[in-house]
């Protein structure tokens, strides 16, 4: 999934319907801070909002440093399709990313 269907359905999603539509009234940069930004706080359900105890809590820091890492992150993908001008070079850099991601977790972490 995390290599296959997310980052194909993303890219597809962020770097090309959402950034595309704020493309019409914008300029690449600005398209890019908003599909970004969305695409960051989309992810901060992976980590700053958690359930623990039957309890919802929300970890302000960690949410932060979260949603800053996902921003920056979206920029390499935005920045892979714009230097290649296809969304398959932002799906492979979004697919390799989830790859380390899932290997130092599993392996390095665990």
């Amino acid at each position: 999934m995390a290599m296959t269907f997310s980052p194909i359905g993303e890219e597809i999603f962020y770097r090309g319907m959402v950034h595309g539509s704020f493309k019409k009234d914008l300029n690449d940069t600005q398209a890019s801070n908003i599909d970004s930004l969305a695409f960051s706080l989309t992810h901060l359900a992976h980590f700053g909002i958690v359930y623990v105890n039957g309890n919802w809590e929300f970890l302000i820091i960690p949410s932060i440093l979260w949603v800053g890492l996902m921003f920056f992150t979206s920029k390499l993908f935005y920045l892979c399709r714009k230097n290649s001008g296809s969304l398959l070079a932002a799906i492979i850099c979004h697919s390799s990313f989830n790859l380390v991601m899932m290997y130092i977790i599993f392996y390095r972490i665990i």
